[in-house]
């Protein structure tokens, strides 16, 4: 996770927990004071209400992506420990990697989707808070390659 207040995703591997975070730490103060100033029931509680909560979801999804699947604890029993599982192959662990990259990158989208409209409003990070087009270097990279390759760069102007 990156601290630094600097810190820019570019990528899908460059995105963070801090960075969901600070848009969670952004938006939901923002919610909450709508609901508050908006007795329940109403469109505009109920609005603010539905749109905290997506927000809290997608945050928690980027997270448990980045973090990793939970382990379950084993109770300590007399009973057999179970089999092992065997190793996945190389080509499945970079499958499930880009799996988990795709599904950070495509919250974080929405993410930024969603608070792309405060834009204006101060604290809104708008380096920070931009949505990426690249699970990793090397897919951008290859893009960059393919992009070269089939003539489709922008001729420079004399």
């Amino acid at each position: 996770m990156s601290t630094d207040p600097e810190h820019k995703p570019l990528r899908a591997t460059d995105i963070t927990m801090d960075d969901a975070w600070a848009i969670y730490d952004f938006l939901v103060p923002r919610l909450e004071s709508l609901q508050r100033a908006h007795g329940g029931g109403t469109e505009e509680h109920r609005t603010a209400a539905a749109l905290a909560e997506a927000v809290s979801a997608l945050v928690l999804e980027i997270e448990r992506e980045i973090r990793g699947p939970m382990r379950p604890r084993l109770a300590k029993s007399s009973a057999r420990p179970p089999a092992p599982v065997p190793a996945p192959t190389e080509s499945e662990r970079i499958a499930k990697e880009k799996q988990r990259l795709t599904m950070v990158r495509e919250y974080w989208n929405q993410l930024c989707g969603i608070v792309q409209i405060w834009r204006e409003s101060d604290g809104y990070d708008r380096a920070r808070w931009r949505q990426v087009s690249f699970l990793d270097a090397a897919a951008e990279a290859e893009y960059q390659r393919y992009v070269a390759e089939a003539g489709l760069r922008k001729a420079s102007r004399p």
